[in-house]
């Protein structure tokens, strides 16, 4: 009986999860918007695959934003898988599909259902923009007092392509050395607004 038990347990395990739609990778289509019967995932729907190409290269050149596109017909004729391809052909898109149970549930009103799935649907890039000194470790420099008591004062001298220059260290420098076990011959990276230090590796 123990030997069934294990072997059911070792099969769950070897599941792996596999979305209807996980499959497509494209809308199928050549360069001059005509449909592949048989490609990227797609198969048949050939006007409805053309038309959603057409609206991609529109969405590309920038010319559709603000606008919402309507699919409609029977269950299973494939409207998701469409929409799934239009998003793979946009490239890094987020894709959230929903169902009309989700929307017409009893636990949340019908507004707040669709404003978390277009919460979902938002992608945010955030570029971050710093000024860093880059370069070879000379020398560090660390004074304690002489009771081991007071501030910690030091100097680093860093060493660039174009020059050789000496910094204070304040307490927050010189933990951030300490921290990433910055010794002589390190290269390491400075960011100017914060003064956070990382190690890059050895000159």
């Amino acid at each position: 009986m123990e030997s069934i038990i294990a072997a059911k347990a070792t099969d769950i395990s070897k599941l792996e999860r596999t979305g209807a739609h996980s499959h497509i990778r494209g809308l199928g289509l050549d360069d001059k918007l005509e449909t592949r019967p048989n490609s990227q995932g797609m198969v048949g729907q050939l006007k409805a695959r053309k038309a959603a190409g057409v609206i991609v290269k529109v969405i590309k050149q920038g010319k559709i934003s603000g606008r919402a596109i309507m699919m409609a017909g029977a269950p299973g004729t494939g409207k998701t898988a469409i929409a799934m391809a239009m998003s793979q052909e946009l490239g890094d898109v987020p894709f959230t599909s929903i169902a009309a149970s989700e929307v017409f549930s009893l636990e949340i009103s019908k507004t707040e259902s669709l404003t978390q799935a277009f919460r979902r649907s938002i992608g945010v890039r955030i570029k971050e923009e710093s000024e860093v000194i880059e370069g070879e470790v000379v020398e560090i420099q660390i004074d304690r007092s002489v009771t081991g008591v007071g501030p910690k004062t030091g100097k680093l001298t860093v060493k660039t392509t174009d020059m050789e220059t000496i910094y204070d260290l304040g307490q927050k420098m010189i933990a951030s050395l300490t921290k990433e076990k910055v010794m002589a011959g390190d290269v390491i990276q400075i960011d100017k607004s914060t003064g956070r230090i990382t190690r890059l590796g050895r000159s």
